[in-house]
């Protein structure tokens, strides 16, 4: 009877303490963690090579001549023929003189910002930025741009003819309305493009048996 209940504590008082891991189970453990790499912080590098990009794309525009003086002139008279194109298709009667698209009723000047060329460049960036195989980004940057160009053309086509139908309503719709409008389809189009982006980069759960 001594005998038994020595035994039947013993096993009571192991019980109590709790079961050890042996070495090998410790490291079974331990190596997951030891193995996994470090995260760091995604966000703020995504944020940092975001503003980098942004500020090369401002120091290259406003400093290099070759830009300042040919590509952003260029591109507003490029900008006016094509909105002056589409106006006419529509039946308006315009001339495109330089920057300016005109008819005998009301006349813009496409100017700096007209051009989409700034949206344009800061959604490339943010694409650029993400961590994405950059064969992913190539459609992205494509498609992103021509569909930003091509909002940019609605844009002068539709304020030129408030301008002419309803020349009150051509303020809040130029200043209030449409930036707020161009800046949200970009980064809608950025938020469409990262799923696409992303696809075989998100860890899959293990199937517990």
């Amino acid at each position: 009877m001594s005998q038994n209940k020595n035994r039947r504590s013993t096993k009571v008082r192991s019980s109590r303490r709790g079961k050890q891991l042996g070495p090998a189970e410790k490291k079974s453990v331990a190596a997951p963690s030891a193995k996994r790499p470090p995260d760091g912080h995604p966000v703020l590098r995504f944020l940092t090579t975001f503003a980098v990009l942004g500020a090369a794309f401002y120091a290259i525009t406003f400093f290099t001549p070759f830009c300042r003086e040919r590509l952003a002139p260029s591109s507003l008279r490029f900008t006016a023929k094509l909105a002056g194109a589409a106006l006419a298709v529509l039946g308006q009667e315009v001339t495109v003189t330089d920057v300016f698209v005109s008819s005998p009723r009301f006349s813009v000047q496409i100017v700096r910002g007209c051009n989409a060329m700034e949206p344009i460049a800061l959604f490339v960036c943010a694409v650029l930025a993400f961590p994405s195989p950059f064969l992913r980004k190539i459609p992205g940057l494509v498609v992103g741009s021509l569909c930003l160009a091509a909002l940019n053309c609605v844009r002068i086509v539709s304020l030129f003819l408030i301008g002419v139908y309803l020349p009150d309503l051509f303020r809040v719709m130029h200043v209030d309305v449409w930036q707020g409008v161009f800046v949200l389809f970009a980064i809608v189009l950025w938020l469409l493009w990262l799923p696409w982006a992303m696809q075989g980069q998100l860890p899959t759960k293990p199937v517990s048996h």
